[in-house]
């Protein structure tokens, strides 16, 4: 196997070169902004586009030299592959994507293609489909799960129905609207504290089926008994609505972003280490390295939390809560993934675009596993079904498991081994896979560290579980004049989709408190409970 290099300023995820066709942008000297934007990942390029579409004087500050963050792709032995993002949803057509792209005038820039199904999983006794569509997938959960039929139905029936409530709230909930909100969608006040576990056993005895049900549990990166039934159940259900891939990789979307970003007057300052923040009522002042700085009237975190609050800001000068409150929160797990080629064909090997595999139906066990270091939540993605390679390559194929948030510096001694690990427990599942599958690339909790700069190298922020949903996250306004957070972590938490959606809502609040409330449209998308901060 190849080891990975940690990525230097010509390098992109995982050592390999950054394909970014993005303009490599500006080297403009103003050093005066109306908002500055730290980190271009998708939460900092939603934001930073937006804003400059809105007529905002724009700065965009990132340390590598390539946007995107987790949703660039790199190329290694002449094949592109994604790093993180194996999918996406809302991005049919009308969907928030498609609307936000149009509205940046780079809807043109990116293919989404929808897949054929949502995942296959496999257990050691048994292999389920999830298929495309909402009745489809409770029809197939019926049929492998006949005795549970009638609490399934119930289930779906509550889960829509919680869907549309928390769905058809406002996306900001004031104090004086709390009493129409709880009248207007009592499921989700009453589930607000409540993991996907106890819902769905509330409905259905049969602890396989409800293993069943939640196999979807590793993209969320907490198993049912843990994670928020909201957020699950709104992801679920964004996903019957289809998933999709991005023709040519996820990195048609960061490019397609940091595009409108220039186009619409923006600058992008790469390989721009940002050192200081400094703000008070007078304005904010952006310390780079090697440079003079910034000002600005506003500046946008798009990075780690405790980064820009700790190291940037500096804890002494926010609220003393915001610090006991950071503390306390947990980090969602990290990853070990590896990339390679197939020289089978993936369908024969019974592989689906996206296939999860468990070694039991326990996901509390297999959770507890992955604490004590053990990978698991498994999944493997084949975009090349979806978007077919051409002729003449292989096809591509992406092992992803979750491990522990820490990125210790120790993973480059041990990853070709526990890769070796991971291969074995998916050829348990899919026999002739190992003889198929020739890795090209591993990356580790080591590497997701030190080329997206998240604590431990967290693929989705904090750990999602209903103490750190929706406003229980961190606010877009952490209590500094000119301060702003966005991504996941903060208020729409983790996914490509959300950190879209958390890009618009602090651009939002951004141009409001800047003079232009009318300024950012709202393209839909997914709505959480949250307060106006």
């Amino acid at each position: 196997m190849t080891a990975s290099t940690a990525p230097t300023a010509s390098t992109g995820p995982t050592g390999a070169p950054a394909t970014s066709t993005a303009p490599a942008v500006s080297s403009s000297s103003r050093s005066e902004h109306d908002v500055v934007v730290i980190g271009a990942g998708l939460a900092g390029l939603s934001t930073a586009a937006l804003l400059a579409a809105a007529g905002f004087d724009v700065a965009l500050l990132e340390r590598n030299s390539f946007v995107g963050g987790y949703a660039q792709s790199f190329e290694r032995d002449g094949l592109r592959f994604d790093p993180a993002v194996h999918f996406t949803l809302d991005a049919g057509p009308g969907g928030y994507i498609p609307r936000l792209l149009d509205h940046l005038t780079v809807a043109d820039r990116v293919d989404f293609v929808a897949t054929p199904e949502m995942y296959r999983a496999y257990y050691p006794d048994r292999v389920l489909d999830a298929p495309a569509g909402r009745e489809e997938y409770l029809a197939s959960l019926c049929a492998a799960f006949p005795a549970s039929a009638a609490g399934l139905r119930e289930l779906f029936a509550t889960r829509a129905a919680a869907f549309e409530q928390l769905s058809a709230l406002p996306q900001k909930v004031g104090t004086g609207g709390l009493e129409a909100a709880l009248a207007a969608a009592p499921l989700v006040f009453e589930y607000r504290m409540s993991t996907l576990g106890d819902v769905v056993n509330s409905f259905v005895d049969d602890p396989v089926c409800v293993a069943a049900f939640g196999s979807f549990w590793p993209y969320i990166g907490l198993p049912p008994s843990e994670v928020s039934f909201l957020l699950a159940n709104q992801m679920l259900e964004t996903m019957h609505r289809g998933t999709y891939y991005a023709r040519g990789t996820f990195g048609t979307l960061a490019d397609a972003l940091g595009e409108a970003v220039t186009r619409h007057g923006g600058v992008i300052h790469h390989d721009t280490p940002v050192e200081s923040v400094v703000a008070d009522d007078s304005g904010v002042l952006v310390g780079t390295a090697g440079g003079a700085g910034l000002r600005a009237r506003a500046v946008v975190g798009a990075i780690d939390a405790r980064t820009m609050l700790g190291d940037l800001i500096g804890w002494d000068r926010l609220p003393p809560a915001l610090r006991k409150r950071v503390d306390r929160m947990s980090l969602a797990p990290s990853a070990i993934v590896t990339f390679g080629t197939l020289n089978a064909d993936p369908t024969a090997l019974g592989l689906a675009s996206e296939t999860l595999v468990f070694d039991t139906t326990d996901h509390d066990a297999t959770r507890a596993a992955i604490r004590s270091g053990t990978p698991g939540g498994t999944w493997i993605s084949v975009p090349t079904l979806v978007d077919p390679p051409a002729a003449g390559e292989p096809h591509r194929a992406t092992i992803t498991s979750l491990v522990p948030a820490v990125a210790d510096g120790t993973w480059s001694d041990r990853k070709e081994a526990v890769s070796a690990e991971i291969l074995a427990s998916v050829e348990r599942h899919l026999p002739g896979f190992e003889a198929a599958f020739t890795p090209v690339e591993i990356a580790t909790p080591d590497t997701l560290y030190r080329y997206s700069g998240n604590t431990g190298g967290a693929t989705y922020g904090w750990a999602n579980s209903p103490q750190q949903t929706a406003s229980k996250r961190l606010p877009h306004r952490p209590g500094l004049p000119g301060v702003y957070l966005a991504g996941h972590w903060v208020e729409e938490g983790f996914s490509s989709l959300r950190t879209l959606t958390s890009g618009r809502a602090t651009a939002a609040l951004v141009a409001a408190d800047l003079g232009k409330p009318e300024a950012i449209p709202d393209f839909g998308g997914p709505s959480f409970l949250r307060s106006d901060r």
